[in-house]
């Protein structure tokens, strides 16, 4: 193979002779619509540019994620980006429209213009220049290209089921979720929890004779805000937090005292925090009010577009990859070959598909690309097609750049 410096310049000046090919890239993907659970027609077409782009091999698995495959080295890397979004409400006010991918001044607008569909305009243009310049010659890694589905709802479960069902098992993974052209080495972690308790009706002109559920349940709300102010931050990831987000009660009728109440509590989870910790403090609160109520984890399930169905516990577990482990070394010197781009890093404040793979597998993950996590889900995405070339030219090179990081680990 060609020494480093010669690849470097031949993928940093691939990339950048055909930007106008990538802006298209993100323009279709962004006009391509494609909430959770409906994204056959933008894996369809992930699948049609990976094999035009001269991938080794293209293909949808059992959920229906994309899959694309370059080379067959040692070093299995998988790149992940989820190609689903959240949806388009009535009540957002975007200033162009949010499936039109209008590019004004060099910067694109829609729905998926930050989260995530820059990584995956990146990871096909970085796999087809890869694939042009050395892909003839025996490459020292295998890259996955993963376009993901349903992470919009069950972050991790479409790189677990990659991992269990489908026998990819990488041994470093890279993430496409914003992170403004910083290499991020961890994320909060989250989980969902129910309280549940239960009183006894009666109707609204006796209600003395009942026991309102909403009341006993109140000292509970109380409490679990008190908790909020009083957890601790830890660096990197800072502080976790908990919130009450939905409460809900049932009564015979609405003069009717509420036999039964629930709450739903987000919980952001930072280091040394866990499920049994949770669990634990959630408890406390519980025997502290001395009231009967139940604490429990929802599980949901869905069904993807293939008609596969899927359940997951909504507990999405704490990860953070150390600044000197080799991954986390190999993005930030990636970076600095990247012409207008530093590095430094950072880690994420939502919850990524890194749940599943550095979470629970234990598999060394990173993330790397273009857009602001702040504008997520908002109506006010938009993306600085300069950053998404860099972000392209980040993702040519990465893939040589760890396996140099690595040969004598």
């Amino acid at each position: 193979m060609e020494n480093m410096n010669t690849i470097q310049n031949a993928l940093l000046s691939g990339i950048a002779s055909q930007q106008l090919e990538l802006n298209q890239l993100i323009q279709r993907l962004i006009q391509i619509r494609s909430y959770s659970g409906e994204e056959q027609e933008i894996v369809e077409y992930i699948i049609k540019k990976m094999k035009d782009f001269g991938f080794d091999e293209a293909y949808s698995d059992g959920l229906g994620s994309a899959v694309g495959r370059i080379g067959n080295g040692p070093i299995k890397i998988l790149f992940d980006a989820h190609i689903d979004t959240v949806k388009v409400t009535e009540s957002e006010e975007w200033q162009y429209p949010p499936f039109g991918g209008k590019i004004v001044d060099n910067k694109i607008y829609g729905r998926g213009a930050v989260d995530e569909k820059p990584a995956m305009a990146g990871f096909l243009m970085a796999g087809k220049i890869i694939k042009q310049h050395v892909g003839n010659e025996t490459l020292p890694f295998t890259l996955y290209v993963v376009g993901s589905v349903f992470e919009e709802d069950f972050e991790g479960y479409p790189l677990m089921h990659l991992v269990k069902n489908e026998g990819i098992t990488p041994d470093f993974v890279l993430l496409g979720e914003p992170t403004d052209l910083r290499v991020y080495r961890g994320q909060r972690g989250r989980m969902e929890i129910n309280i549940e308790t239960v009183g006894r009706s009666a109707h609204g002109a006796h209600n003395d004779q009942g026991i309102n559920a909403i009341y006993k349940m109140t000292p509970v709300i109380a409490e679990i805000e008190k908790l909020d102010r009083q957890l601790p931050a830890k660096e990197p990831l800072g502080k976790g937090s908990i919130t009450v987000t939905q409460i809900i009660s049932r009564a015979p009728s609405l003069c009717s005292v509420p036999d039964y109440a629930q709450i739903h509590i987000d919980r952001r989870l930072t280091l040394d925090e866990d499920q049994e910790s949770v669990l634990k403090e959630l408890q406390e609160i519980v025997n502290k009010t001395g009231i009967d109520a139940n604490i429990s984890i929802p599980r949901y399930s869905g069904v993807s577009w293939k008609g596969t169905k899927f359940e997951q516990e909504a507990y999405f577990p704490t990860w953070i990859i150390e600044e000197d482990h080799p991954l986390v070394q190999a993005g930030l010197k990636t970076a600095e070959k990247v012409p207008g781009t530093s590095a430094k890093s950072g880690a994420w404040a939502f919850s990524t598909n890194g749940v599943a793979t550095a979470g629970q597998l234990g598999i060394p993950t990173i993330g790397f690309a273009p857009g602001k996590e702040e504008l997520s889900h908002s109506s006010r995405e938009e993306l600085e097609l300069d950053d998404l070339l860099k972000a392209a030219q980040f993702y040519a090179l990465f893939p040589f750049q760890l396996c140099e990081a690595t040969k004598d680990k």
